[in-house]
């Protein structure tokens, strides 16, 4: 079964495995994301497309599509709308007598009306002078309505819908017989309410019908038919559907596979012609304005409502759609969605997410740790921690830029919001991942650390810089020793295993102990152990806490060592020195290799009454700063002591007391009369 340390082991071992399996998961989290939320980040898209083209939109005056308005200016010299049929045929043979070459009328006339014969001929004229007119019909494609009025116009040849065709319930159409041309005015409305793509062709009662720009320009064929060939697209380059038109070869249409033309908005509005309606009938129009031109007839007057929003403005007349369109047509650069869109967002990702990968790094460990630098290890993962946010935030804007360009100068829509959003989260869940990983990390070399000296220690080391100073102070402590006798010969007799397990079991009892009484271990050498109370970590009483750690020391390690009377040696035992008074305790050493240990005579006392248990017999001796501390207090609350002599203890000048415990030995036994020997010759040497 798999556990959690053996998966932060596995983590550790194979880095890279582990970088790959959270960077899947942000590519996870990006796809879940692109699900639950597709409809807010689809309008993100969008709108981000509109901030494309409005900083790249042409202000080039644009002579080429010229809008007629009908205006409020003309609606105030004409009258209000509907404007009876005669001056629409009137404004018709104007725009005939002033060049247009095509006419689109962004306007639809469902009723039949008084002057509909003079409409119809004006409209005829002009296509018998090759100059033809198209009407406008909407349709309903979201099941709205089933509303039929009017009688539809314009289908293209043949019976029955396929796609790209999109199927209405409803429409609304001209009046019967008042021209044969007609194109749909439908638009499709995104969930932000602007209009950025049409349907190119509605499917009603098996018959297929053309948008009101694809009917206009096919219209100037040499038939009174559309000329639209639809092709499939067959690359991963190509749209799923491309319309050919007769009219403007090399320029075909390209749809997308829910039979949507994207609508470019290459020109800005300043860039667009316009001309009041009004000027036209009253022939104050410049000669050469439209000569040529193709005209969309629509209106932008408030009170006849036909304002929709795009990518340029929010309340912009629906015939400058048409006109947009038109001018893409012309130029060849009406955007589409490749059919491979997907691969191109998933390869743009997938090389990104390497980066990112790649930018993590590899090993379980900075090299500046392995190094032996651990500030700059510090530095560098800070580093990796802004890092990735920034480049994952700079690939998104890239992605954006990219699509941008594609969309403007290319007529080619990618999509980056998919792309950019998995190249977040991986770095994102990257970030956290790393992040999480130098925790454990440091934890992890933090408990290492704190398995080599004691926890206070380790905590001071790994807060502070690495320093060459003397970083120690004074304090009042009581030191503890103990060491194993006639360890060495069991070495001697006994094989490495055995005697490495004898002297893991008393240095783990002997650290339990101590560390339960509130004291630190401060060194394990050979086969001895120096201990400390109220060094680093405070201790209230700590030489009555020390005698009880000692007691109990002696009591839980004696009955644990091996017997060794077997084996022909002499017994291992426990020798236990203790003293109280002022030391050094800190680290001391190059900033390279630095020790914590504690220095100072009463280190040293601690020591060489260690090393005279086996001369004296007793186990366990304390030294004259001890005593004094116990003899201070309440003999009631500690064991009593009693005096084994004066001893000149190696290494210093002046005697010492000796004390030890009385209960552990008897007064008058045969360890006591050793001692008395010891003394007797102590005694001969210094008078010799």
């Amino acid at each position: 079964m798999f556990s959690l340390p053996r998966l932060l082991n596995l983590w550790f071992r194979h880095p890279w495995s582990a970088r790959a399996i959270f960077a899947l998961l942000g590519i996870a989290l990006a796809l879940a994301l692109a699900h639950f939320a597709g409809a807010p980040l689809d309008r993100l898209q969008e709108q981000s497309r509109d901030v494309a083209w409005r900083l790249a939109a042409s202000s080039q005056p644009e002579r080429r599509v010229v809008l007629v308005d009908i205006d409020d200016d003309s609606l105030q010299a004409v009258g209000p709308w509907p404007w009876p049929r005669t001056t629409l045929a009137e404004l018709t043979r104007e725009l005939d007598a002033q060049g247009a070459s095509l006419k689109l009328f962004d306007i639809v006339l469902p009723d039949a009306r008084e002057g509909d014969a003079q409409l119809r001929a004006a409209l005829s004229a002009g296509d018998a002078r090759a100059a033809p007119s198209v009407l406008a019909q909407v349709f309903a494609l979201r099941h709205e309505s089933q509303l039929r009025s009017g009688a539809l116009a314009g289908a293209m040849p043949g019976i029955g819908c396929q796609s790209p065709a999109v199927p209405a319930q409803g429409f609304l159409a001209n009046a019967q017989g008042l021209h044969p041309r007609a194109g749909h005015i439908t638009p499709t409305m995104d969930g932000d309410g602007a209009v950025r793509r049409m349907a190119a062709l509605v499917c009603m009662d098996e018959r297929v019908y053309p948008a009101l720009a694809l009917a206009g320009v096919a219209s100037l064929g040499d038939t009174a038919q559309p000329l639209l060939d639809i092709r499939k697209g067959q690359g991963w380059s190509q749209p799923a559907w491309s319309l050919e038109l007769a009219s403007l070869p090399g320029h075909p249409v390209g749809v997308d596979a829910q039979g949507q033309i994207r609508i470019p908005y290459a020109s800005s509005r300043a860039a667009l012609t316009r001309v009041s309606a009004v000027d036209v009938l009253q022939r104050r129009v410049p000669p050469e304005l439209l000569q040529g031109a193709w005209v969309v007839v629509g209106a932008s007057a408030f009170g006849l409502a036909d304002v929709v929003s795009t990518a340029l403005g929010e309340a912009v007349s629906g015939a400058e759609v048409h006109m947009q369109l038109l001018l893409g047509m012309l130029d060849g650069r009406v955007p589409y969605v490749p059919q491979g869109a997907a691969w191109l967002q998933a390869g743009y990702a997938a090389v990104l997410v390497l980066a990112l990968l790649w930018l993590s790094g590899g090993a379980p460990l900075p090299r500046a740790v392995q190094a032996k630098a651990p500030a700059s290890s510090a530095a560098s993962s800070r580093r990796l921690h802004l890092l990735l946010p920034l480049v994952s935030l700079a690939a998104a804007a890239s992605a954006w830029a990219l699509q941008g360009w594609a969309l403007v100068a290319q007529g080619v829509e990618v999509g980056w919001i998919v792309p950019a959003l998995a190249i977040v989260c991986c770095a994102t869940v990257l970030t956290l991942g790393e992040q999480m990983r130098l925790v454990i990390e440091r934890r992890r070399i933090y408990q290492n650390l704190a398995s080599y000296v004691s926890s206070p220690v380790a905590a001071k080391i790994a807060l502070n810089e690495p320093s060459g100073d003397i970083q120690a102070a004074r304090r009042d402590v009581t030191i503890l020793t103990a060491d194993l006798k006639n360890f060495a010969r069991y070495c001697e007799a006994c094989s490495p295993e055995d005697t490495a397990g004898v002297l893991h079991r008393f240095f783990t009892t002997a650290g339990a102990i101590i560390e339960a009484h509130g004291g630190v271990v401060e060194e394990m050498v050979g086969d001895s152990i120096v201990a400390v109370f109220n060094g680093e970590q405070d201790c209230a009483d700590h030489p009555a806490a020390a005698l009880k750690a000692a007691r109990q020391l002696w009591q839980r390690c004696s009955g644990e060592l091996p017997n060794t009377t077997a084996l022909g040696l002499e017994s291992l035992s426990i020798g236990v020195g203790l003293e109280s008074g002022t030391a050094m305790v800190g680290s001391f050493g190059p900033a390279g290799r630095r020790v914590h240990t504690v220095l100072g005579q009463t280190v040293t006392i601690a020591l060489r009454l260690r090393g005279m248990t086996t001369d004296l017999a007793y186990p366990l001796l304390l030294g004259p700063g001890l005593a004094q501390c116990l003899g201070a207090q309440e003999p009631a609350q500690h064991m009593e002591i009693k005096t084994l002599g004066s001893f000149l203890l190696p290494g210093l000048m002046r005697p010492s007391t000796v004390y030890t415990l009385r209960h552990l030995l008897q007064p008058g036994d045969a360890a006591e009369q050793r001692t008395l020997l010891y003394l007797h010759h102590q005694q001969q040497h210094s008078a010799a």
